[in-house]
């Protein structure tokens, strides 16, 4: 008698074991979707569009997008001319946004982010009459996170301007 008690609370925890397991993973894997997920320049912004599926429904996700940026700045005149003496900088930095989006109840998430280059003005100093302009970069190493889910996705490019 004891014996059969014994293994049928075994067996209802098992039961419920087994249960509450499928319910965890009922979300799924969080991933990115390749074929949804890219990069594109909107002048010298970098913009990532993207989508995660395998989210529970109504979760709050951290989601991050990060890039390497390699950029000129350059002193240019009033009469929109690099003076033959260019005063120039050129940078190399890591540059990243981020924002919480609601996955809905299909369990997926999908917007945008936009990486967009330091200002000018905060990256070189010119002499009178010349303003800081940032005159070409280069975007590379793109890649998205979800610092929630741990979802990661590296993307294939570079992107110049």
């Amino acid at each position: 008698m004891l014996i059969r008690r014994t293994l049928a609370v075994l067996a209802a925890t098992a039961a419920l074991v087994l249960v509450g397991a499928g319910a965890a993973s009922a979300a799924g894997s969080p991933h990115f979707i390749k074929n949804a997920t890219g990069a594109s320049l909107s002048g010298t912004s970098l913009v990532v569009q993207f989508k995660e599926a395998g989210l529970s429904s109504g979760s709050t996700e951290t989601i991050t997008a990060t890039a390497q940026l390699d950029a000129t700045y350059s002193c240019v005149n009033n009469g929109g001319h690099v003076p033959s003496d260019p005063k120039k900088t050129t940078i190399s930095t890591d540059v990243s946004e981020s924002g919480e989006f609601t996955a809905g109840k299909n369990g997926s998430v999908t917007g945008m982010l936009t990486l967009s280059a330091p200002a000018a003005a905060d990256v070189l100093d010119c002499p009178g009459g010349q303003t800081s302009t940032l005159v070409s970069g280069m975007w590379s190493n793109v890649s998205i996170s979800d610092e929630d889910s741990g979802a990661f996705l590296a993307l294939a490019g570079t992107f110049a301007f």
